[in-house]
């Protein structure tokens, strides 16, 4: 008994460890002045049009997830529940990594490159980690999860297509606003493109050697 709950103890730690990790990835990719990540894209182009923190948005685009992964799953249990906490606590962390990684916006251009691709690598093992530690997930993630179940495709593959999903809404919503792409760039696409990727090749250098 002390064994499983050391255990599911040090997997709840896991989990904590890869939201905050996923969360300071996309606090780089996002100071890269390239774009942000795809799953941000949103909360950023919000608050770049209301005083609401990338945070807050993160949290309430969360709360949309969450009911669409009720939805898929067609129920509510006290697990997914604790996603709303999980959130807040992955929201806070990346204003939190906002206000202490500085902007390459504006700057050298390599740099900022520089920046995104060690905040796509970060990412991509923050949420590895998440569902490696398989007890709850952020809803964004959960939801990309219960969608894979759902149509038997690799949760990799499927994260790129919602990735992909979200960045056009976000970029229909700063062309709208700004008209242009502010929040949206570069930066964006290749986040789409590589994140996902690198959570199946995380998985498998990580976990599945491990297994076997």
């Amino acid at each position: 008994m002390e064994r499983e709950r050391g255990r599911l103890l040090g997997r709840y730690l896991m989990f904590l460890a890869g939201a905050m990790v996923a969360a300071v990835g996309i606090a780089f990719i996002t100071r890269a002045g390239l774009g942000t990540s795809p799953i941000s894209s949103i909360p950023l182009v919000l608050s770049l049009i209301t005083p609401p923190t990338m945070g807050v948005y993160t949290f309430l685009f969360n709360m949309a997830f969450l009911a669409g992964e009720a939805l898929l799953r067609r129920k509510f249990t006290w697990l997914q529940a604790l996603q709303i906490p999980a959130t807040l606590f992955f929201s806070a962390c990346i204003d939190r990594g906002l206000a202490l990684i500085p902007t390459r916006y504006g700057g050298p251009y390599l740099p900022s490159v520089v920046y995104l691709v060690i905040g796509c690598t970060v990412m991509a093992l923050g949420i590895t980690l998440e569902v490696k530690a398989d007890v709850i997930m952020l809803p964004a993630e959960a939801f990309v999860r219960a969608l894979s179940q759902t149509t038997g495709r690799e949760f990799g593959h499927v994260k790129v297509a919602v990735d992909s999903a979200i960045s056009v809404a976000a970029a229909l919503v700063a062309l709208a606003a700004f008209h242009r792409l502010n929040g949206v760039r570069e930066g964006t696409i290749f986040s789409a493109l590589v994140v996902g990727r690198l959570v199946s090749v995380f998985t498998r250098l990580l976990f599945r050697q491990k297994e076997t």
